[in-house]
């Protein structure tokens, strides 16, 4: 069996299992579930890194939300049991653009493109492409690490508007601890990326000069952490200015966007802390995506 046809199988499991653990441990609903599993199928024309890729940001958002899960829970109570289903609309909003990255691959490069591939070419739109979808999970994954681990933060975080302490949990609100776990999860992205194409090209890396992939790999990687860190500012400051915040005093957690009902019914329960209902989380998700993959894009273009 070729190492083609290895790929292929790869990739079909990969994907089915995406689909099937999401249903199985009820991370999607339904609608999501099928949403993932056509995202999944179409960025699997682009090639085996790229599953890698989405399948590495599917595994560690998981984790990111599993661990101290009692903890999140207290914090952010009913919120987070909603948040924790994920809709075909949040899957969308985090699948769609890179899929249609991929799509865009495939028929210009007539099929698959690797990381050595994009090293070898010179054209800078391929690097581009290549630069956004990796630069697109990097945000993505930087975001759900800074999210579900930042809470744990042992001191307040801030709004980078005006560097006043807020209640964890607040939208936009940054600490050090979650800035660092930005940098951390673009930074794994990056690995996997690297990991994945050495582990394809072990036998044949022989023909290139090894002081080349070295500085390849390490500017893919270093990147990878930059662009965690760039897009966890640019959601900030959006979920800042963009994404309404009420806390519950009693309960002392955030409480979701659709609870207007309540809010008006027990007024004295329930502060606006920050922000203008102007856009829900998925949609600033998405919008942070695109524009970090654009100046992820240009920095493979330029530097790579």
């Amino acid at each position: 069996m070729s190492f083609f046809n290895i790929e292929v199988i790869i990739q079909i499991i990969l994907v089915l299992f995406i689909f099937y653990f999401s249903i199985k441990k009820e991370k999607l609903t339904l609608g999501g579930g099928y949403s993932a599993l056509f995202i999944g199928t179409v960025i699997s024309f682009a090639g085996y890194e790229y599953m890698i890729i989405l399948f590495s940001f599917f595994i560690s958002s998981i984790k990111a939300t599993d661990i101290h899960k009692k903890i999140k829970f207290e914090k952010l109570g009913k919120t987070y049991s909603k948040e924790s289903k994920r809709t075909a609309y949040q899957v969308l909003c985090k699948g769609l653009y890179p899929s249609l990255i991929c799509l865009i691959i495939y028929f210009l490069n007539s099929g698959k493109l690797l990381l050595l591939d994009v090293f070898e070419t010179e054209l800078d739109f391929i690097k581009f492409l290549y630069g956004s979808y990796i630069g697109f999970f990097c945000s993505a994954n930087a975001d759900t690490w800074a999210s579900e681990l930042g809470i744990n933060s042992s001191n307040d975080p801030i709004l980078l508007i005006n560097f006043n302490k807020v209640p964890k949990g607040i939208n936009g609100a940054v600490s050090v601890y979650g800035t660092i776990c930005s940098i951390l999860g673009g930074l794994f992205i990056t690995f996997m990326t690297v990991l994945s194409c050495f582990l394809r090209y072990n036998i044949n890396l022989m023909k290139y000069d090894i002081n080349d992939i070295i500085k390849v790999f390490l500017k893919v990687f270093l990147i990878g952490g930059f662009i965690g860190f760039i897009g966890s500012l640019i959601d900030s400051f959006l979920g800042e200015i963009m994404q309404v915040s009420y806390y519950d005093i009693n309960k002392k957690c955030i409480v979701d966007r659709g609870d207007y009902e309540k809010m008006i019914k027990n007024k004295e329960n329930y502060i606006k802390v920050y922000g203008t209902d102007v856009l829900n989380n998925s949609q600033i998700n998405l919008i942070t995506g695109i524009i970090t993959s654009i100046f992820s894009g240009i920095l493979f273009t330029y530097i790579l």
